[in-house]
């Protein structure tokens, strides 16, 4: 259940999507609550090729070095996100939204039959039940870089391989369990599978993650677009 109530102390959970911003994580660090019912969904991801050449591995590492550097320069972007948690039961989490980096980041979250929006930008959180009306938080919650969490994963994959398509490069690998943690995921003994899909820019355009913690699986999709696109941020009331 979302806890929107703005009195004093009162302040939005981390939820395990931001990457999804992202963002997730980071981007979608204004609520957590358990998910609708969903069908369930294997968590598979890309995985490295078993036959990848040092030649392969060494492109891929170019072109997560390139794609950091991306990222690190683009001052706005979209994203939209979705979380797939499957065990005993199944539950789904979508989030999209938009980013201003040095300003804030704006989304909508859909969980448990419910759509929350938030509204983070410097010294102000603003929250509602969509189609409620906005509240601010007394005690806003700081304004980190949402990209950090896209760029623990690009800094903490191994054995990559790269794939080509066109102008498209999808590099495969692992994320080695201090990555995840680094990343906000749920962290296992175990790496976490990643795809990892560049357009011809450089831009991250998509990020799969597989992962498992104790006996449920994770998989969060994220995908991003927009970017430099993105208007200044605004407070909502």
């Amino acid at each position: 259940m979302h806890n929107l109530t703005p009195r004093s102390g009162a302040r939005p959970k981390v939820a395990p999507l931001t990457l999804s911003l992202m963002v997730a994580v980071t981007l979608a660090a204004g609520t957590a609550c358990s998910g609708s019912s969903s069908p369930r969904a294997a968590a598979t991801a890309p995985s490295p090729s078993a036959t990848a050449t040092a030649t392969a591995d060494a492109a891929a590492m170019a072109a997560l070095a390139r794609a950091q550097t991306v990222v690190l320069a683009t001052r706005s972007f979209g994203f939209a996100a979705t979380e797939v948690l499957s065990g005993s039961s199944s539950h789904a989490t979508s989030v999209r939204g938009s980013v201003v980096r040095g300003q804030g980041v704006t989304y909508v979250l859909t969980a448990n039959g419910r759509t929350s929006q938030v509204v983070r930008i410097a010294g102000a959180t603003y929250v509602r039940q969509v189609p409620g009306k906005w509240s601010k938080l007394l005690k806003p919650r700081p304004v980190n870089d949402p990209a950090s969490s896209l760029l623990a994963v690009l800094r903490g994959l191994t054995d990559v391989s790269l794939q080509t398509v066109g102008t498209t490069q999808v590099v495969s690998g692992s994320l080695p369990p201090a990555a995840v943690k680094a990343a906000q995921l749920p962290a296992e003994s175990t790496p976490a599978h990643v795809g990892v899909t560049l357009d011809a820019n450089g831009h991250v355009t998509k990020l799969v993650i597989a992962t498992q913690s104790g006996t449920t699986a994770l998989m969060l999709t994220t995908s991003y677009g927009s970017f430099g696109r993105v208007k200044p941020l605004k407070a909502p009331v």
